[in-house]
């Protein structure tokens, strides 16, 4: 399969920001203010908020993506790209994927993921990302409208496999 259709699979938003916050759970937030490791998730907020203080912490903040507007699909996107092919990956590459317009908030970002991400790191990212796309699936909340092109489906099962062989190294 070619990487351009691989990278079609982390290009949903919704699901990028549901695996990013499952990584964030899973690596532990801990509370700016008051440095407390218990949290809850504010729906109508979109953030955490500490269960002892009620300080609120943005999904981003904290990580790589902090100060970042870039989508979270980018994130998974460039991830994917540096777990494959390394730190190798060219700007040029990594813009054609992702479709953006802009060169100098790619190459920020791009840089910062890859001195901060080791391969460990992007494994464990990749399995939160396929655990949350198995999940989905075996809910029945992905279904063909999600992925409205045959090709697509394809893609995405085909995909499946691959996320889970990357997990498992």
């Amino acid at each position: 399969m070619n990487l351009q259709g691989v990278s079609y699979v982390y290009k949903n938003e919704e699901l990028s920001i549901e695996a990013f916050k499952e990584y964030r759970l899973n690596k532990g937030v801990v509370c700016k203010k008051c440095g407390s490791q218990h949290h809850y998730w504010l729906m109508s907020k979109q953030q955490f908020q500490c269960v002892d203080c009620r300080f609120r912490t943005t999904l981003r903040s904290g990580t790589v993506l902090q100060g970042s507007k870039l989508p979270y699909s980018y994130f998974f996107i460039a991830v994917n790209l540096l777990s494959k092919q390394g730190n190798r990956l060219t700007l040029d590459e990594f813009q054609k994927h992702t479709g953006h317009k802009y060169y100098e908030p790619l190459w920020e970002f791009l840089n910062k993921l890859k001195i901060k991400l080791d391969e460990q790191e992007r494994s464990l990212i990749l399995s939160t990302y396929s655990d949350i796309l198995s999940k989905r699936f075996r809910l029945g909340l992905i279904t063909d409208n999600t992925f409205p092109l045959k090709a697509e489906r394809q893609l995405v099962h085909a995909e499946q496999p691959q996320l889970e062989r990357v997990a498992a190294r």
